[in-house]
C-alpha cells in the first residue's frame, strides 16, 4: 500500500502515539508497556513527537538520529509543501466580490423581472406589428436597411428576437449557476457568467451616469435619442437592440471576420464557434475587431443621438465584445438587454412608489458599480497594453513551511491518511498484520 505525505494533518496513528489514557507507552523489555516522557513538540507542525522519532511523522523533520538522519532527509524526503497566505488586497477583493455576487442576485431578479415583461408584452406588439412593418439592417457605420418586414413577417421577427433573449436567459443560468451559487457564499471559484455580466453592467451604468453628470456640470444637453412614444414600441425597439445590435456588431464584426483569419491561417475551429463566441483567447486579431466592432457600434448611434454618444457607447461596446469573446453571444445578449430594459418596470408600473424602489437600486448599483468600473478600466489597460499595472493580491508564501498547530488544534487532531516513516522518513508503506512497514528500513510505524 502507498500512501502520499499530508503535511498538514497528523499521520496514520494519533499525534504522539498517545493511546486512549493520553499518556505515552512503548514495549519494555519484558514486552509488556511502561510509561515513557512526555512527548515533545517538532519545532515545525507542533505535533507530538514518540520519543523514538527520527522523523516527525507529520511533517518529516529530522529530529533525531544524527547526521545519518539528516542525509536521509536530503535524500528522500518529499519537498514540503508551502503554506500560502493571503495579503490584505486579496482579503478586500474576495470580500468585494461576494458584495458584487450579492449585487449581481438583485440585477438577476429585475431581469428576470424585465423578461416577465417582456412575455406579457406580446399582447401590445403583435396586433400593432400586424397593421406596421419593420426592417432589418447593417452599420457601416452608417445605418443600411435592406430588407422590408411588413405585417406577418414583422410578427415573426419579433417573436424570434423573444426566443433568442429566453434562449440565452437560460444558457446564462445554465453555465453559470454552480459558480454563481459559489460566489454568493463568498467562496473562491473562476467568474460565472452571472457575475461578469451584470458587474459589468453595474460598471458601464457607473460610466454613464458619471459621464452625463460631467456633461450636465459642463452645460451640455445631449440629444435623448428620440426614444420611441408608445408602450409598445419601446418593449419592441429596446428587445430589437438587444439582439439584433449583437448580431450586426459582434457577430458580424468579430465572430465572422476572426473564422475568415484563422481559416486562412490553418486553425480554423468549428465554424458554429465564431457565430456563438465565447472561448476566444484574446490575441491581437481578436483586439482588433473588439475595438473596430466598438468603433462601429458606437458610431451608428450618431445618427438617432448625437456625438456626445460616441464615448460611453464605444466603452459599452468593448465590454460586448469582451462578452462575446470570453462567453459566447448570449453573454452579450444579456447584457445589452439588462441596459435597455432597464427602465422598463417605471413604464409598466408607473407611480411614485415603483420611481422610489428603482431609484434607490439605481443609486446603490451605481455606488458598487463605482468599483467595477475602477477594475475592469484597470483590467482593460492590462489587456491593451500587454503589462500589469496592478498587483491584485496574489497569495503569496511565508517563511516557514507548515503553520503550527495550536494547542486546541492538536488536542482535537484525528488521525488521517498519510505515511512519513519515523525512522528514515519515507512516504510508501505496506500494511502487514494490522501494521503499517517502511518499504526503505523495514521498520514499523
Amino acid at each position: 500500500m502507498l500512501a502520499e505525505p499530508r503535511p498538514s494533518c497528523a499521520g496514520l496513528m494519533p499525534l504522539g502515539g498517545r493511546g486512549a489514557t493520553g499518556v505515552n507507552r512503548t514495549a519494555g523489555m519484558d514486552g509488556g508497556m511502561e510509561d515513557d516522557a512526555p512527548d515533545r513538540p517538532c519545532p515545525r507542525c507542533s505535533a507530538k513527537l514518540p520519543p523514538d522519532a527520527a522523523f516527525c511523522p507529520q511533517c518529516g523533520l529530522p529530529v533525531g538520529g544524527g547526521e545519518e538522519a539528516s542525509k536521509q532527509y536530503a535524500l528522500y524526503a518529499p519537498p514540503p509543501r508551502p503554506i500560502r497566505e493571503k495579503g490584505t488586497l486579496q482579503t478586500a477583493r474576495e470580500l468585494m466580490r461576494g458584495i458584487g455576487a450579492v449585487m449581481a442576485l438583485l440585477v438577476l431578479v429585475l431581469v428576470t423581472v424585465n423578461v416577465g415583461i417582456m412575455l406579457w408584452g406580446m399582447h401590445l406588439v403583435i396586433p400593432e406589428a400586424l397593421e406596421e412593418a419593420t426592417s432589418l439592417f447593417v452599420v457601416l457605420p452608417w445605418l443600411v436597411r435592406f430588407l422590408e418586414l411588413p405585417g406577418l413577417a414583422f410578427v415573426g421577427y419579433y417573436l424570434l428576437l423573444i426566443v433568442a433573449v429566453l434562449l440565452s436567459y437560460a444558457f446564462m443560468l445554465y453555465k453559470g449557476g454552480a459558480r454563481f451559487r459559489k460566489e454568493l457564499r463568498f467562496q473562491p471559484t473562476e467568474h460565472s457568467p452571472i457575475y461578469a455580466i451584470f458587474t459589468l453592467f453595474m460598471a458601464v451604468l457607473a460610466l454613464n451616469t458619471a459621464y452625463y453628470l460631467l456633461l450636465a456640470l459642463a452645460g451640455i444637453e445631449p440629444s435623448s435619442g428620440g426614444a420611441a412614444g408608445e408602450l409598445w414600441e419601446m418593449l419592441y425597439s429596446l428587445l430589437r437592440a438587444s439582439v439584433w445590435e449583437e448580431v450586426i456588431c459582434r457577430i458580424l464584426y468579430i465572430g465572422l471576420p476572426l473564422g475568415a483569419v484563422y481559416i486562412l491561417k490553418g486553425e480554423g475551429a468549428p465554424y458554429r464557434r465564431y457565430i456563438l463566441g465565447g472561448n476566444f483567447r484574446i490575441g491581437r486579431w481578436e483586439k482588433l475587431f473588439l475595438v473596430l466592432s466598438s468603433a462601429i457600434f458606437a458610431l451608428a448611434h450618431v445618427f438617432s443621438w448625437d456625438l456626445y454618444k460616441v464615448p460611453p457607447t464605444f466603452l459599452a461596446g468593448l465590454a460586448l465584445g469582451y462578452l462575446f469573446l470570453r462567453y459566447g453571444v448570449y453573454a452579450s445578449i444579456m447584457l445589452h438587454f439588462t441596459i435597455d430594459y432597464l427602465s422598463l418596470p417605471m413604464e409598466v408600473w408607473p407611480g411614485a412608489g415603483t420611481e422610489l424602489v428603482m431609484g434607490l437600486f439605481v443609486l446603490v448599483l451605481n455606488v458598487v458599480g463605482a468599483v467595477y468600473l475602477v477594475y475592469y478600466s484597470v483590467r482593460a489597460v492590462e489587456l491593451f497594453s500587454g503589462r500589469k499595472l496592478w498587483n491584485w493580491g496574489e497569495e503569496r508564501p511565508v517563511s516557514a513551511y507548515y503553520r503550527p498547530l495550536s494547542p486546541k488544534a492538536q488536542a482535537v487532531a484525528t488521525p488521517a491518511f498519510g505515511f512519513v516513516c519515523k525512522h528514515c522518513a519515507n512516504t510508501e508503506a505496506r500494511y502487514v498484520d494490522g501494521r503499517f512497514v517502511c518499504t526503505r528500513c523495514g521498520r514499523e510505524s
